[in-house]
Parts: structure tokens; sequence; C-alpha cells
């Protein structure tokens, strides 16, 4: 095993990881410093079959060693097989570099998200910018094991198991700076899919001024964070924004007089200052048993990342009833539907009329690219206008597509929001079980502004256009 071991070792694979294994009778001795590459301990426990220890040192020490070993006869680094041992073929440093190039890549063009997808013959790589999918790369089909395993060893994933989904993260310096990648790999008909999503703590903008909010919705939902108790929803698709709003909440009313704490799935961020949890519902921490247990930690503000089945509603509304602030998301169109939602979910009118304090309703919208932007919209655009009813001012604008934005005509997004305020009224209207169009009339005449009449000020201003409205909102 050992001699087998010692056959596999090359100077190429110490210098890529930034450390250095040394072998003996018990175990596998990994010299590391700060800049070593973790992930690929998994992997060396794999193949020698033998205890990782670790051994901190310099990274100055690290070069030493590799330099003093590779200049004798005695090779004990490991070499630069294929991670994925089925095929034994060799995986080169034009993997590693690969790999490296399309995640810097696509950090720099501010990248959500960035999939692998296997087909019959080839694999794509696309990025999602500006909530939009890209492609970026196809890889041939013989570069796909060599791919897929290096992808599982920087995120700490076993790579022999191809039949069940896995989730991992990695640590990826960018310019001086970590980053945090969350991995997902699911098995598909043509082999395994990963998408990496990328966490970018310094992109993350907590300010409440800079959301999107206009004014006056940016005055309610200040006022209305700073309750003493109730619940304050945040609702939309996937990928709309949601946590980011939540984070800025918190932020905003973060203290040392006030103990927040969370319940996601997953930690998307982490907030000093603040008590996150992960669930993890193989173990049975799920949303609503951590609730429970997060009511006996003295909160003041409770944040849980979804409201999915009643049990963790009424655990909410409990919560809210006894003197706390409940910050939560759910997935529902528009702020009214939320109402009905919450009704068939199992919540008694008069409870939900007592404890919601507030319901936002919110979309990301692309924004017009500054180096392509021109005056007026195109025909497409004025129709889009005319199918969303808008009432346009002379200063719409347009983007016609350059280098700079993909030939998309879009660069970078903006939060849309709407917040219905559950005033006396609607309090009333909720408890004497009135609909749907009911419930918004008597928001309309409170001054609420929709999704669409908030989309009306960023389109009059240039920012952004019609079609791209149509595209976000649904009716």
């Amino acid at each position: 095993m050992t001699s087998a071991l010692k056959n596999k070792i090359t100077k190429e694979f110490c210098d890529t990881f930034n450390l250095f294994p040394h072998i003996s009778k018990e175990y596998l001795e990994i010299y590391i410093c700060d800049e070593s590459d973790l992930s690929v301990l998994s992997y060396l426990q794999a193949i020698s079959n033998l205890k990782i220890q670790t051994t901190k040192i310099s990274k100055e020490e690290i070069k030493s060693r590799i330099s003093d070993c590779f200049q004798s006869s005695e090779n004990v680094a490991l070499h630069s097989e294929s991670l994925n041992n089925q095929n034994g073929k060799n995986l080169d440093s034009k993997i590693v570099k690969q790999i490296n190039t399309i995640i810097t890549n696509c950090i720099t063009s501010r990248a959500s998200d960035i999939h692998f997808e296997p087909y019959e013959k080839k694999m794509i790589c696309r990025a999602r910018i500006d909530g939009i999918l890209v492609t970026q790369e196809e890889i041939s089909k013989e570069q796909i094991p060599e791919i897929l395993s290096r992808i599982k060893i920087m995120s700490g994933l076993d790579i022999a198991e191809k039949r069940r989904p896995q989730d991992g993260r990695i640590r990826f310096q960018y310019h001086n700076r970590m980053i945090d990648i969350r991995v997902s790999f699911i098995p598909t008909d043509f082999g395994e899919k990963a998408v990496l999503r990328i966490l970018d703590k310094e992109s993350l903008k907590l300010d409440l001024n800079s959301l999107g909010f206009t004014q006056s919705q940016l005055e309610l939902f200040e006022k209305k964070i700073k309750s003493p108790n109730g619940i304050i929803l945040v609702t939309g698709p996937t990928g709309s924004g949601k946590t980011t709003t939540l984070y800025a909440a918190l932020s905003a009313l973060k203290s040392e007089e006030s103990n927040i704490s969370t319940v996601e799935d997953p930690i998307e961020y982490n907030l000093e200052g603040i008590n996150q949890t992960q669930v993890k519902p193989e173990i049975d921490l799920t949303f609503s048993t951590m609730l429970r247990s997060l009511l006996r930690q003295d909160p003041n503000i409770l944040m849980v990342g979804e409201i999915r089945d009643n049990e963790t509603l009424e655990i909410a509304i409990r919560a809210s009833l006894t003197g706390h602030l409940v910050f939560s998301t759910l997935h529902t169109n528009n702020a009214i539907a939320t109402i009905s939602r919450l009704i068939d979910m199992g919540s008694e009118r008069a409870l939900l009329a007592s404890t919601i304090k507030l319901i936002v309703a919110q979309r990301l919208v692309r924004l017009n690219c500054q180096y392509c932007i021109t005056d007026g919209l195109s025909e497409n655009e004025m129709i889009a206008a005319e199918n969303l009813k808008l009432e346009l001012s002379d200063t719409v604008k347009h983007s016609v597509g350059c280098d700079k934005c993909n030939n998309s005509g879009y660069h970078g997004r903006k939060a849309i929001y709407e917040l219905l305020d559950i005033d006396n009224a609607l309090q009333e209207g909720i408890t004497q079980n009135k609909s749907e169009i009911e419930l918004q009339q008597i928001a309309q005449s409170k001054n609420y502004i929709n999704l669409i009449q908030s989309s009306e000020v960023l389109i009059n201003k240039g920012l952004t256009t019609p079609s791209e409205i149509l595209r976000e909102i649904s009716f």
C-alpha cells in the first residue's frame, strides 16, 4: 500500500494544493499552511487508507520540503492521477486551471450560480448572470469525469459516490479574498450535474437605502421592523432577493440590547452579532423543531428561513403573540395572495389578522446597460408597456446591447417591492372572510403600491424596460 501511494506522487500536486504529505506506518501526516487547499484531504485519505494527521507549518517550510524531496530519488507527494478511480486517466494541472478559470471568470461576471450540465456527448457550463443563464463553454465527454472529480475534491465530497445527491462547500480564493461557494451534485440520465452557488459577501448590500424601496416604502418598512412583536413576511419566487431583504432588516435591528436568532436552510451568509442555525432534517432539525428550541433561548427577534407547513406557521404565530418579532419568507406571487396562502395552510383568520404586521412582495429586475443605453423604447417595448398599462414619461430608455453586457442590453439588477401594511381596515377584512379582490380594494384605498406601479417608477427613470418587467411579473 505504501509503495503504491509513493508511485502516485508528484511535485505538481504539492505545489497546486500547497501541502506536503509524509507517509508513516500508522497514518498519513500532511504538512499544511494558511494557503493549503484542505478539500483534498478526503481524497488523500481515500487513496492511502490511512488516518490523516495535519501539522501546520509556514508556506516557506512546505516549499522547502517539496524542493528537498524532489531533488532526491524518493517521491512522497501525491501523483496527479485521475481523481476518478474507475478509469485511471491522468488529471493534470490543466483541469485544475480550467476549473479555477471558470469560477474566476464567473465571479468577475457577477454570476450567482454555475451549472455543469452533462449530455450524451458533452457537458455544458452555464452561469446565471443577472438572473439569466449564459453559456460559458463546452466540455468534452472525455473531460467530464475529471472536471466533476475536481469539483468534488474542492468541496470535500466523496468522489466515488455517483448515485446519490451530495452537498458541499468550497472556499475559493479570488483577488486576495475568500469567497464561499455552495456545491450541489445530483445524478441525471447522462451522469452527475453540479451546481455551484456563489456567495460573495462583499457583493451583499445590507443597507436598507440601497435595496430598491421608494421613499414611502422605506419609511413604512423601517417603521414595521421596529415593532415589538408580530410577523413580517417577505414573499416572491426563488432568486428574487428575499434573503437579502431579511438580512438587511436584521442588520438594521442588530444591537447590544437585542438577541437575534435565525434558523435557515441553508445559511447563505454569516452575519456578525446574529445567532444563525442551519436546519438538518436528517437528524430532525427542521424549521419547526428549531423554532421551538430557539424560543427557549430568550430571543427578541427570530428569523425563520421559510414557512413551509402548518406546524411552523403555528409556532411563528405563537411566538409573535408572546412578544417576539418574527421574520420569514413564503412563495406567493404577490402580497395579497399571501393572506389566502396562510389561510390555506390552516391559520385562523383572527390570529392571522392580529399577528401579521407587514407583507413584502418583491422581484429582481435587470437594469439597462449604461454603456449602450439610448432614448425612447423599441416597438416591442411599447407593446410590453401597453400590456402592463403603464403611463410612460419622455425619459424612458432602453439599451441595444454591447460587449459590456454580452449583447443582452442589461447590466446589474435592482429589487422592486410592494408593501402591504396590515392596518385596522385590512385586519377587519381578513377576520370577516373578505376575498382577495375585496382585500385588494381595501389596500388600494390606502395608497397601496403594487409591483407594476413600483416598476413604472424605474421605467420612467430610464433604469429598466417594460419587457423586463413583463418577464418578471406574472398575472
